[in-house]
C-alpha cells in the first residue's frame, strides 16, 4: 500500500518536506508465515482425510512371527519414547512459557519440528523404499486416499508406528539439532574466528553421522528397513538391515541439520533468519507470536520438502531390487509393482499407478 505523501504547513504557507512513505517492506517473516500456514493446512487435510477415512486400520502383521526379545524391545520402546517426548515438551516448551509468560524459540522449533513426522514417509510416495515392522501399534498410514496426489499403489499399508515416529520425531530428531547446536556454541566459544560455512558443515556433517548411528541401530533391531537402497552408496548393501547412506544425508545433514542452522543462527533480538522483519508488522504481541511461529513452522518443513521429499522420488525410481528374506511383518503385503501386481519395486519391474 503507498501513502500519499504530506507533511506540517510552515507559517509561510509552504508545506515542509516530509519522508514519503512508499511501500512497507516487511521481510521474510510473512512469505515464510504464509507458507507455514499453507503447509499447516494441507498436512491437517491429509492427516484428517486419514483418521477418518476407511485406511485407518491396523496393518495385519501375516503369519511370521518377532522373537521374544523383540517383543519386549517394542514394548518398552513404545513407553519410553513418548515419556522423552513429554520431558523435552517440558523443557522446551513448558518451563519457559512459565517463567516468562510466553513461549520461546526452543519451544517453538520444538512444536514445529515435531511435526515433521508428516515427511516420514514420504520416501515411499513414488515406489515402496521404506518398511516399518507391523507388530508395533499401528493405523496403516496417511497416503493413499489421504495424500493428494500419492503415487505408490498399497502405501495405506504402511505400519506407521505412531507411538515410536509419532513422538520420535521431538525425542529422536528435533534432540539431534538441538545437540548440534550446543556442540556449534562450543566450537564456537573455542574458536570464536571460525565462520559461517564451518559452522554449517560441522552442523551437516555431525548431525548426518548423528542420525545415521541411530539409524543403523533401530534398523537392525528391527524397527524398520530400507529395502530400495541404491547399493553403490548402501552400507550393508544386499542384507535386511542395509543403510542407504543418502539416508543420513539428506534425512539428518540436510533437513534436520536446516533445523539446527536456524535454531542456531539468531541475530541480536534473538529472531532466527525466518523471523527476520517482525518488528515492522502491525500486528500486537500475541500476533507476532502466531506469526513468529508460523515462519518457523514453513521454513523448518519446506525445507523437509524440498531437500528430503523431492530428492527420495529420484532415489525411489533407480533403487536395486529388495533384498531377500524380510518377513510378512515387514513386507506387509505392499509390493504390488510388475504387470501382475506381484513384485517389490526394482530395475525393470513396471511401477503400477493407483
Amino acid at each position: 500500500m503507498s501513502a500519499i505523501a504530506g507533511g506540517k504547513e510552515t507559517r509561510s504557507g509552504a508545506r515542509a518536506p516530509t519522508k514519503a512513505v512508499g511501500y512497507r517492506t516487511y521481510g521474510p517473516v510473512v512469505w515464510w508465515s504464509i507458507l507455514g500456514v499453507v503447509m499447516l493446512a494441507f498436512q491437517t487435510y491429509t492427516f484428517g482425510s486419514w483418521i477418518l477415512g476407511p485406511n485407518f486400520v491396523p496393518t495385519p502383521t501375516g503369519p511370521d512371527q518377532i522373537a521374544d526379545w523383540q517383543r519386549i524391545y517394542f514394548n518398552i520402546l513404545q513407553v519410553v519414547v513418548p515419556l522423552l517426548a513429554l520431558a523435552f515438551v517440558w523443557y522446551w516448551v513448558v518451563m519457559p512459557w512459565r517463567r516468562d509468560g510466553k513461549i520461546s524459540l526452543d519451544g517453538m522449533m520444538a512444536l514445529a519440528g515435531s511435526t515433521t513426522v508428516f515427511w516420514d514417509l514420504c520416501m515411499n510416495y513414488t515406489s515402496t523404499c521404506l518398511l516399518y515392522n507391523s507388530h508395533l501399534i499401528n493405523f496403516g498410514a496417511w497416503t493413499n486416499g489421504a495424500w493428494p496426489g500419492w503415487t505408490s499403489p498399497a502405501g495405506n499399508l504402511l505400519p506407521e508406528p505412531i507411538l515410536v515416529t509419532g513422538p520420535g520425531y521431538l525425542a529422536l530428531v528435533v534432540s539431534q539439532a538441538y545437540v548440534a547446536c550446543l556442540v556449534a556454541r562450543k566450537a564456537k566459544e573455542r574458536w570464536p574466528e571460525i565462520g559461517v560455512l564451518s559452522i554449517i558443515g560441522l552442523i551437516v556433517i555431525g548431525i548426518t553421522i548423528l542420525d545415521s548411528t541411530l539409524e543403523m541401530a533401530l534398523i537392525r533391531s528391527g524397527v524398520y528397513a530400507y529395502p530400495g537402497g541404491i547399493r553403490e552408496l548402501t552400507l550393508f548393501a544386499g542384507e535386511t538391515y542395509q543403510f542407504p547412506l543418502t539416508e543420513g544425508f539428506l534425512f539428518g545433514g540436510l533437513a534436520v541439520g536446516a533445523m539446527a542452522i536456524l535454531w542456531f543462527f539468531t541475530d541480536d533480538k534473538g529472531l532466527t533468519l525466518a523471523e527476520r522483519g517482525i518488528e515492522r508488522t502491525s500486528f500486537g504481541q500475541t500476533g507476532q507470536r502466531w506469526m513468529r511461529f508460523f515462519a518457523i513452522y514453513g521454513f523448518i518443513h519446506t525445507a523437509f520438502f524440498v531437500l528430503y521429499m523431492i530428492p527420495n522420488q529420484w532415489l525411489a525410481t533407480h533403487a536395486d531390487p529388495f533384498p531377500e528374506g524380510y518377513p510378512s511383518y515387514m513386507i506387509n503385503n505392499m509390493c504390488v509393482a510388475g504387470d501382475h501386481h506381484d513384485q517389490c519395486p526394482g530395475p525393470g519391474v513396471a511401477m503400477p499407478r493407483p
